[in-house]
């Protein structure tokens, strides 16, 4: 990413609202400052008055031309990748989006202390946002795949196996208790989304992650031909996840692509 702009919280609510591009896209949180309208005024003007210090806005008030630029691209990107993940349990979520147009991309991040965003390359929508995560080694436990409804009937009795049961159940239920009861130190969740400029839109299903003492897993929902969710848990590194990230990607711009 080239080198980013960063804003506090008051500085971005009011830094766009003087864009007027409506709503700050998912899954960043804008809050707005203020209790009366009075008191908001002046939290405006002044922080207003900073950012024009600061060179992020001109002599006329107007945010400046490559600032405002970045910005809009979150507004009227074409193709995005969403993250939403925590760094550490009962930690604020960090949120991070990576966002597209024709010819040019960003990458936005928010936390607790305020919003980066700098410019990355067009291709990069996915690699740039998994590499936003923390560093973490490939998982050790084998790869799982089975029905959402037996992950669930195995969560209440304990992953115990099952008598009488196939081998390759037993050493599936086996393997889901050493995860599960292995502590969660972080985790999250990738989603992409594209638009046409006829106004469709298309979102994926969510690509789950999460770190355990044993390495980082993905954890994914599909469906199949008779109409069950099935659930994936493997091993997981950031070319894994990139790949993943990347067919996310591909789906949903083949589903809104104009033909």
């Amino acid at each position: 990413m080239t080198a980013a702009e960063s804003f506090t919280p008051l500085e971005l609510d009011f830094l766009w609202e003087s864009l007027g591009a409506g709503e700050l896209p998912y899954p960043f949180e804008l809050r707005s400052h203020g209790a009366t309208i009075g008191e908001r005024g002046a939290l405006r003007q002044r922080t207003l008055a900073e950012l024009q210090k600061r060179q992020v806005l001109d002599d006329t008030g107007r945010v400046v031309p490559h600032i405002e630029d970045l910005l809009l691209l979150l507004a009227q990107a074409e193709s995005t990748v969403d993250a939403v993940y925590l760094t550490e349990p009962n930690s604020p979520p960090l949120r991070v989006l990576s966002a597209a147009g024709a010819d040019r991309a960003v990458l936005a991040r928010q936390d607790g202390d305020g919003f980066r965003i700098g410019q990355v390359p067009p291709t990069a929508l996915a690699s740039s946002i998994v590499d936003a995560l923390p560093p973490a080694p490939r998982g050790s436990e084998q790869s799982i795949s089975l029905p959402a409804d037996e992950l669930t009937s195995a969560q209440r009795q304990g992953f115990q196996p099952l008598g009488g049961g196939r081998a390759s159940e037993d050493d599936t239920r086996k393997a889901l208790g050493r995860l599960f009861d292995q502590q969660r130190l972080r985790g999250g969740q990738f989603a992409a989304n594209a638009r046409n400029r006829m106004g469709a839109r298309s979102r994926s299903r969510v690509l789950g992650w999460f770190d355990t003492d044993s390495g980082r897993y993905l954890s994914q929902t599909t469906g199949s031909f008779d109409g069950r969710e099935w659930i994936t848990i493997a091993p997981a590194d950031a070319p894994t996840l990139r790949h993943r990230v990347g067919e996310m990607l591909s789906g949903v711009q083949a589903a809104t692509a104009v033909r």
